[in-house]
């Protein structure tokens, strides 16, 4: 379009003319591009469904792309999405990403969706909304208003319906556990969600309290929400001390994994620990900086992922393509994957990943990765977070698997 603008200008000999038209045309094609009609010509006829996201990236972003390429072949799947950086609304056809519409209005977005017959509302992650309580309502309403007869789909990833501090994390920096000594709301007065002020606000997603939030949250669940899919049995019973009469909605569905071939280790001297993913605070930094204090000189700790300030005597080794994963494994002769994480994680694709491969795995006794590695014939559950205790009972437990202690 650009080149037959252009090219109609180019017959306009007068620049004082010529320039203001094509900024004028530019403006209109713009404005009809990125416009709900527009945007409604993507329709193919197919059933609609609403895929209500974050933007953040992460495992709720690889979890959606990997829905999408399933329910793309039956649904016209419109993914809403908000940008807390520019403030965007951007709603966009899953199936065809080069179709988007972008607005700061989100309730223009609305009156769009109230039009069609949607069949499906999937809530998967309402983080770093600029008020998730605000979004809840106009889910609902969406619901209430669609042509279709809309079934609502909630998506447990985290625990932000639980509270804004969507880890679970307390002001002090530990697992809350839901019972925090000062009370919830005495913990959200002085919880920082980030160092950064402006990522701290953007992660609040609007919160005022944590009373008003839960009592949002239970209605949405209540009145709104036809199903709860969770990922583990473990995150079912944290839901359940927050929102007891859900029970009935709730379906766990575990993540699809991908399956890898079993490893093969050498026989070697030293002690090989790797701590699989990109490891921030929540993911277990602070065990890992600790534990390389106490470090013996015959074991290696190695982070196959990313980690911002790692000590200087463990090996990072960066970014990796997830397909090429077991010949890392064989690379580093990994004696053990260790899961650090500090929270309990609704999920965990990385413990799932050691396991197929037949590796050992320690984790700490919380959330979703506790379940698995306690079943596995070669899991370690570490009992507390105690980083010298911890290194202790990994090597002890690594001698064991080769049989050099009885």
């Amino acid at each position: 379009m650009n080149a037959i603008i252009n090219a109609v200008c180019f017959l306009i000999p007068v620049a004082s003319i010529r320039r203001p038209l094509r900024m004028r045309l530019r403006q209109r094609w713009a404005n009809y591009k990125n416009s709900p009609w527009t945007f409604s010509r993507g329709l193919t006829g197919r059933p609609i469904m609403l895929w209500v996201d974050h933007a953040l990236g992460g495992g709720t972003e690889v979890y959606s792309k990997r829905q999408f390429k399933i329910l793309c072949k039956k649904y016209d799947v419109l993914r809403l999405q908000y940008f807390p950086k520019t403030e965007l609304y951007h709603l966009t056809f899953a199936c065809n990403r080069h179709r988007m519409w972008t607005t700061h209005n989100i309730d223009a977005i609305v009156e769009f969706l109230c039009e069609l017959r949607i069949e499906e509302i999937v809530v998967n992650n309402l983080v770093a909304y600029k008020s998730t309580t605000d979004m809840l309502r106009i889910i609902a309403y969406i619901k209430q208003n669609c042509l279709g007869r809309a079934h609502v789909s909630f998506r447990g990833h985290d625990f932000q319906a639980i509270c804004p501090s969507f880890n679970l994390m307390n002001c002090d920096g530990n697992y809350c556990d839901l019972c925090y000594a000062g009370g919830c709301e005495d913990c959200w007065r002085h919880k920082k969600l980030s160092d950064n002020p402006i990522s701290h606000n953007v992660l609040k997603s609007g919160a005022t309290s944590i009373c008003a939030w839960r009592n949002a949250w239970g209605k949405f669940f209540t009145y709104t929400v036809d199903e709860i899919i969770l990922f583990a049995e473990p995150i079912e019973k944290i839901f359940l001390r927050a929102y007891p009469d859900i029970q009935n909605k709730i379906k766990i569905i575990p993540h699809v994994v991908r399956n890898y071939r079993r490893t093969k280790i050498r026989p070697h001297d030293e002690i090989n620990i790797v701590v699989l993913g990109n490891i921030s605070y929540q993911k277990g930094a602070g065990v890992i900086r600790d534990m390389a204090k106490k470090l013996p000189t015959y074991v290696n700790l190695i982070i196959v992922g990313e980690m911002k300030d790692a000590p200087d005597n463990i090996h990072v080794h960066g970014r990796y393509n997830a397909k090429k994963l077991p010949r890392i494994m064989e690379k580093y002769q990994a004696d053990i994957v260790f899961i650090p994480s500090i929270w309990p994680e609704t999920f965990s694709y990385t413990t799932s990943e050691a396991i197929s491969m037949a590796l050992p795995v320690a984790c700490f006794d919380m959330g979703a990765p506790a379940q698995r590695v306690h079943a596995y014939e070669y899991g370690l559950v570490l009992d507390e977070i105690n980083p010298e205790k911890n290194m202790i009972q990994i090597i002890d437990f690594i001698k064991r698997m080769r049989g050099t202690v009885k």
